[in-house]
């Protein structure tokens, strides 16, 4: 089993190691691959780990009609992107623009990613979601029971979101997509019950578990990094007044658990990735070490007015908009590039604690990664 394993994490490597080599040239030569939408800052959520359903949408900066989000996702179709994530806020909040997202990429070739809450995730919104064909739909759960219930400010929100687990499996029947991923933000509020939410999971055919560590933006950096009058506006920011990071003993107890889940025989395909590019301190401080940003050169991020900006956090910080103007004339103008020197001279302390770095690592990171589970799966690492 174990050789099994191994092989297939080599094979694993060579891809990534190939995508990771055209990554580093794009980031290089500041050319988009990929995007994601804010459909609405909206959200039915009321989560103590982040804040977006506190945004407000300012006067003249309403949202996208169906069709204005057609323009917006031609022009990255005419550029060449690759991928769309529909984000939010809850994004289902306006379906009918879900819908046609996710129809014009399909037709276009375009992979679609969904992640959600599930709140608005009824029987027939899934199978209008699959019939659309959506690529990957990423389910956020952090806990089972009532305790998902606290971690996400809404009661009744766990028995929501394990009926669209059922309905995505359901409606899926045989097909292969769309992939499910269930995604876990491990905290203080949640890190003691994964064993019991790999459990509950166990019962069902997903494609993969993603545990990500929590990212939590402090004030202090966020007033540090303004930007030609631009302030970062985070979402990973508590909500509830209290830091969600963990003490010494709490960060010692999380390593336990998920050493005892390594070891024990799982159904589940468990990506532990973003674990592996992130220090001790980063659990205890918030704050990561600095690297470029490969989202600032490669992602694309759009407002829910259509408006592009080199940051997801930066949503004033305006380079271009998409109804207006093709990204051709958007993508690595002076405006860009200028917010691309301020990242890579350190001048943006809001990157020390931005945990979307972890999702776009270096290709020396990438190795180290397969590296490292190399040794535990040969037991020579604890």
């Amino acid at each position: 089993m174990k050789k099994e394993i191994f092989v297939n994490r080599f094979k694993g490597l060579c891809r990534e190691l190939v995508e990771e080599t055209k990554k580093e040239y794009h980031h290089f030569k500041i050319k988009a691959t990929d995007s994601m939408g804010f459909i609405t800052y909206r959200c039915t959520s009321r989560c103590h780990t982040c804040n977006i359903w506190k945004r407000n949408v300012d006067p003249g900066r309403e949202e996208l009609s169906k069709q204005e989000w057609i323009t917006v996702l031609s022009r990255l179709k005419q550029y060449g992107i690759r991928s769309f994530e529909v984000f939010g806020g809850d994004a289902l909040l306006r379906k009918d623009v879900v819908l046609e997202i996710l129809n014009y990429c399909k037709e276009n070739d375009i992979d679609t990613y969904f992640p959600t809450n599930a709140n608005l995730c009824d029987r027939s919104t899934v199978r209008e979601m699959i019939d659309a064909g959506l690529g990957t739909i990423y389910l956020s759960i952090d806990d089972v029971g009532e305790m998902h219930d606290k971690v996400r400010g809404i009661e009744g929100t766990f028995s929501r979101v394990k009926q669209a687990l059922e309905y995505f499996v359901e409606e899926r029947g045989s097909c292969s997509f769309p992939k499910i991923i269930v995604c876990t933000t491990i905290s203080n509020l949640n890190y003691k019950s994964f064993p019991e939410l790999l459990e509950f999971l166990g019962k069902y055919p997903i494609d993969a578990v993603y545990p990500r560590p929590l990212g939590e933006f402090s004030s202090i950096n966020i007033q540090k990094s303004e930007i030609d009058g631009s302030f970062p506006e985070p979402y990973f920011i508590s909500s509830d007044g209290n830091s969600h990071l963990m003490s010494t003993v709490e960060l010692n107890g999380m390593k336990q658990v998920l050493n005892r889940v390594k070891e024990s025989e799982q159904k589940l395909y468990v990506n532990y990735r973003t674990f592996y590019g992130t220090k001790d301190d980063t659990f205890l401080t918030g704050e990561y070490d600095f690297k470029h940003c490969h989202i600032a050169t490669t992602f694309v991020t759009v407002n829910p007015n259509g408006d592009v900006v080199p940051c997801p956090s930066f949503r004033s910080y305006v380079i271009g908009n998409l109804v207006e103007r093709p990204l051709e004339e958007i993508w690595g103008n002076k405006k860009h590039r200028d917010f691309i020197r301020y990242q890579q001279r350190k001048q943006i302390s809001l990157c020390r604690n931005c945990n979307m770095r972890v999702y776009y690592p270096s290709m020396l990171e990438t190795f180290q990664y397969y590296y490292r589970r190399g040794l535990e799966l040969c037991g020579l690492e604890g």
